[in-house]
This record gives C-alpha cells, structure tokens and sequence, in this order.
C-alpha cells in the first residue's frame, strides 16, 4: 500500500508528537478551557463574533460598490465579487461543516474538533477577504497584475507546502535522511521568523510613529494596502499549513485509533468519552 499522511498504523501516528510544533498546539489546546470544555460560552461568542466580522465586511463591500465614494483614490469594475448571497452561502456551509465535525463527538476530541472548525473559518476569511480585495482593487491591478499576485502567493505557500508535507510523512515512516528533516526545520523555523518580524517591525513603527498606521488615500496608500493584503494571504496560508491542519492531522488518527490512544494514555471510558458520549453511543465506541 502506497504510503500517505491517511493510512499511517497507530504506532507510526504517535510519532507525529514528536514534530516539535503539532506538540506545541496540542498542549497549547489541551491547557485552555476555551478548547477542552463540552460546552464552552466563551467558545459560542468566538464564533459569533466570526460570523458577524465576515457580515460586516461582506455589508461593507455591498455598500460601496453600491455607492462608490466620490473621493475614492482610484476606480473599481464596480462589480461586487463578494456579495451577500456568497456571506450566507459560505456561512451555511461552514454551520453544516461544524455540525458534521460535532457529530458523535466526545471529550478526548473535543480539541481537535475545535481547531478543526477553525480551520474551516479561516478558509472562509481567506476566500472572503481575497474576494473584497479583488472588488476594490482588481482594477487598478489590471487582470495581469491580479495574475501575477496570486501566482506568487501560489507558488510561496506550495513550497511551503511540501516541505510541510515532506517533514509530516518523515514523522510517520522516516522516509525521509536526517539532513533532509533538519533542512525542513529550518526553513519552517525561517518562516516564522520572518512573520514575527514584520508584525513585530509593524508593532514598532506603530508605537514611534503613530501617524502610520493611518488609512490614505492616495497611491502609496493603494500600494501599502495591496502589500497588506499580500502579507495577509502568506500568513494565513502559511498558519493553516504549518500548524493548524497537522495538528488536525493528529486528530485525524485519535478518532482513527480512539481505543488505542484511550488505552495508550491510560484513561477510563468515562474520563476519554465522558458520561453523555457513553449514554448514548455506550456500544459503538470504535468510531
């Protein structure tokens, strides 16, 4: 059988804690209430507050491509590529797509469906803000000039990408030489670093010279907004494939192999399913 990041064994899926950053997240989730509760108040108005951000920016493009401002610093299609219809569209799907993660769930994976969710949203803020960005810039860009954006984009995050994929299969099946992987680490390590240093460069200016954070409107102000937006999309790209979706990957195999793991680390049914799990679904636990 081909090997791939699905079909690992439970032993080979335990090596996965040993990538320095899917450990990171997983102690990270598991310490904080927010991700561990069966029912979290702070975790509904989380999603709440998502959901009422991509409405605003989705009333806020409506209603200026409905009514451009007269002193708008350069001119749009006047084509709404992200209107309402598309808001509820994405927000419906992403309702079925949490409840479908939801289902059958119980408190060992609760994390891991946590993050999951996440990651479907942040999805939606990538489409949603490429698309406002599209509507209101896409113009002055030129067809070419969008083309080349996000070929650039593109082409970052699938190197990014596989080297990503190249360490998580490593983990797995040590397919991979010790030189290569510690190439992989560094080049992982890199990109962090560099977007620690532009949000923390962007933090500094702010603090020296307040002035700069402010909204112009002419063409310097186009060209720092349509560099905003580039360092947006690889910084969310590059989250989701860096750290959010492995440690999905991990949750993958602790629902794959939930008896193994249960017995691995030594928790009773009630302790890795919890009492309303068992209750309910007491003689079907291999889920």
């Amino acid at each position: 059988m081909r090997k791939t990041l699905f079909n690992a064994n439970f032993y080979e899926s335990r090596r996965l804690r040993h990538d320095a950053l899917i450990e990171y997240m997983v102690r990270d989730t598991n310490s904080r209430a927010l991700y561990t509760e069966y029912f979290s108040v702070a975790r509904k108005i989380f999603s709440i507050l998502g959901v009422l951000i991509m409405f605003g920016i989705a009333i806020f493009t409506d209603a200026n491509v409905r009514h451009p401002a007269s002193d708008a610093p350069m001119e749009t299609w006047r084509i709404n590529f992200l209107p309402l219809w598309m808001f509820f569209l994405c927000w419906i799907l992403w309702l079925i797509s949490c409840r479908v993660n939801l289902y059958k769930k119980y408190c060992a994976q609760i994390p891991y469906i946590g993050i999951l969710n996440a990651n479907l949203y942040m999805v939606w803020m990538i489409v949603s803000i490429n698309l406002f960005f599209i509507t209101f810039f896409g113009k002055f860009m030129t067809v070419y000039g969008l083309i080349i954006f996000y070929l650039l984009i593109i082409l970052i995050e699938l190197w990014l990408t596989k080297k990503r994929l190249a360490s998580l299969k490593y983990r797995l099946y040590k397919s991979a030489t010790n030189d290569s992987l510690e190439k992989q680490r560094k080049v992982i390590q890199l990109f962090i670093l560099l977007i620690g240093l532009v949000v923390a460069g962007w933090l500094t200016l702010k603090i020296l010279l307040p002035g700069i954070g402010e909204v112009k409107t002419d063409v310097s102000g186009v060209l720092l907004s349509i560099g905003l937006i580039f360092i947006v999309n690889i910084f969310l790209i590059g989250m989701l494939i860096i750290l959010l979706l492995p440690h999905s990957l991990y949750g993958y195999y602790r629902r794959k192999y939930s008896e193994e793991y249960r017995q691995f680390e030594e928790k009773t049914l009630e302790e890795w399913y919890g009492k309303k799990y068992l209750k309910k679904y007491g003689g079907n636990l291999y889920v």
